[in-house]
């Protein structure tokens, strides 16, 4: 037993005293190491000679009750303290004894691991052999004369024992694809049949999209057959074209364009004031335009543009004759744009501000005459050497468009549309 624990004992001890006993005297028990005995005739000395209370015999047995008590739970204790410590050292051992098993278990694992390891390895070699000696048993069942090569004949013969039915062209093709050192026949090292598979297979990709390809072919051969067939029925059911192109013809599709040129006439003012020789064409134009204007709410251009629209409808009028009414119509329609063009930039610019001087007015007027007049000369030109005059963009490919009702008289058309 220690010292610590000793005086611990002696605490305690001493409290286990107070509480049996009773309470003594401070200075009875404080530093006093004296006997029973000793402290008895101590007691009684001071008490004879002090002539205090002097001490009983019967607090001598109530003490040593006392003395006994402390004593007791003093032991109890020591005892507890000893099962302590063995029982630290006994969690000391176990835990000792566990970490070597630990150790032991890490051990064994990596010993069965490198077991294992080596297992596998076994496996694998045997595995390895076993591939090498089905190679060679399949190389001899291709190898018919057991020459130590196989030829190509050998090489189809083994293929289509298998499931392959391939050709003689594609065996040789085959045999000269695996041939790595050229002697046209195949060694052990040169068998490989999941290669010649990958090849066949490909080979078979490739037919197959070869033949995909032919039959788009001959669908898009086919389609456009029957696209021109149902061109030529068309055109078998349209009635002939009335490819005139007399005078007559020729001087009516010249009359046409007077439409455009009597509705350009406002844009032309500038330019007749400018040049005194082109007012007597302007006069004439004039008058004519009278003639139309004197209907009311401008009835007489309607009715005229409705009658050119009729007349180049009727399929029974030369070619040439319609397809310059309808050029005519569409160059008079053309006339609206510059209108609606003029009246957005006075709009605009008479909203800042700024409005559009007589030069800017006379400049714009002018250059859309001027327009207007070069298609007029060049449709009245080609109309007279007996040529439609479909150069002018969009508006003559919508001339065409809008007669191509009637069919050519030879398989090779007129010519002049």
């Amino acid at each position: 037993m220690t010292m610590s624990s000793m005086t611990s004992s002696q605490g305690l001890g001493s409290t286990a005293f107070l509480a049996v006993g009773g309470a003594p005297r401070p200075a009875a028990l404080r530093g006093s190491r004296s006997s029973p005995s000793s402290e008895l005739r101590s007691r009684r000395a001071a008490g004879s000679s002090s002539g205090g209370p002097q001490v009983t015999s019967h607090d001598i047995p109530a003490n040593w009750t006392g003395l006994t008590a402390c004593l007791s739970l003093a032991a109890s204790l020591a005892v507890k303290r000893k099962a302590n410590r063995k029982s630290a050292t006994r969690a000391s051992v176990v835990g000792l004894k566990a970490t070597d098993s630990d150790v032991d278990l890490v051990t064994q694992l990596q010993l069965e691991a490198s077991k294992l390891r080596a297992e596998v390895s076994e496996l694998e070699a045997e595995r390895e052999e076993q591939l090498q000696r089905d190679r060679l048993s399949l190389f001899r069942s291709f190898d018919l004369d057991s020459s130590g090569a196989i030829g190509d004949q050998e090489l189809r013969k083994g293929l289509q024992e298998l499931g392959l039915k391939l050709d003689a062209p594609e065996a040789t093709k085959l045999l000269r694809a695996l041939d790595k050192n050229g002697d046209g026949r195949l060694q052990l090292e040169e068998f490989h049949l999941q290669a010649a598979s990958k090849l066949i297979e490909e080979w078979r990709a490739e037919e197959r999209a070869a033949e995909d390809a032919q039959r788009a072919l001959e669908r898009q051969s086919k389609e456009l057959v029957s696209e021109k067939q149902a061109e030529q029925e068309f055109l078998a059911s349209l009635p002939l074209e009335n490819d005139d192109a007399g005078l007559a013809t020729r001087l009516a599709s010249v009359f046409a364009y007077l439409l455009p040129l009597m509705d350009a006439l406002r844009y032309g003012v500038p330019l007749a004031l400018a040049f005194p020789f082109l007012q007597g064409p302007f006069s004439a134009l004039v008058l004519l335009s009278g003639v139309f204007g004197a209907v009311p709410f401008g009835l007489g251009y309607l009715a005229l543009l409705i009658g050119m629209q009729s007349l180049a409808q009727n399929t029974e009028l030369p070619t040439l004759l319609r397809f310059n009414l309808r050029q005519s119509v569409n160059l008079d329609i053309a006339l609206l744009v510059p209108g609606f063009l003029g009246s957005a930039v006075s709009f605009a610019l008479d909203a800042a501000g700024t409005p559009v001087s007589e030069e800017l007015a006379a400049t714009g007027n002018s250059i859309v005459f001027v327009l207007i007049l070069a298609c007029v000369a060049y449709s009245t030109v080609s109309s007279l050497f007996g040529v439609a005059p479909t150069g002018l963009p969009y508006i003559s490919q919508m001339a065409s468009e809008a007669i191509s009702d009637t069919r050519p008289n030879d398989e090779e058309g007129s010519g002049k549309l």
